[in-house]
């Protein structure tokens, strides 16, 4: 279509899925509000697609506090449980890496597990400390440690 900005659909195809599953899987909203939040988000970001240096990153932040105000209207509790939907978008990989490191990264300290939900959503460093409003150094020093506590959780549950 000659409306659609360049290299949004491709960017929506790809990433709307993936999207919906962070929410779900890492962010454990109810699939509805993770699909209503995907949905706006993306739409926010076709009518900003030309100023938005950092789609990825955008995205997710967008995605998430519309999210959390759904949750809010709907006075559904942000869940505390885990959980994890097996039907979070097309995006099995996603859903399956969700699922595998979930509760070793739900182990980390705050910071780091933020980081971590961020790499394993495929943002880059610079990305992810703009999410974050931190320098690119920073977040890399963040992944670092969670990858150095990450290994040392799953070498304790593998001795276990």
């Amino acid at each position: 279509m000659g409306s659609e900005p360049d290299g949004y659909d491709a960017f929506f195809e790809e990433q709307y899925p993936q999207v919906v599953a962070v929410l779900i899987a890492y962010r454990h909203f109810a699939p509805q509000i993770a699909e209503e939040a995907a949905a706006e988000a993306m739409t926010r970001l076709y009518l900003n697609w030309a100023k938005v240096r950092h789609p990825k990153a955008w995205v997710r932040t967008v995605a998430v506090r519309e999210a959390c105000r759904l949750a809010r209207d709907q006075h559904a509790p942000l869940p505390e449980t885990e959980r994890a939907d097996s039907k979070a978008g097309d995006d099995l990989a996603a859903v399956e890496l969700a699922l595998m490191t979930g509760s070793a990264v739900r182990a980390l300290p705050p910071r780091q597990r933020e980081v971590m939900v961020h790499v394993l959503a495929d943002l880059k460093p610079e990305e992810i400390a703009g999410i974050l409003g931190c320098t690119s150094e920073t977040a890399r020093s963040n992944i670092a440690h969670a990858r150095r506590n990450l290994k040392r959780t799953m070498r304790m549950e593998e001795e276990a």
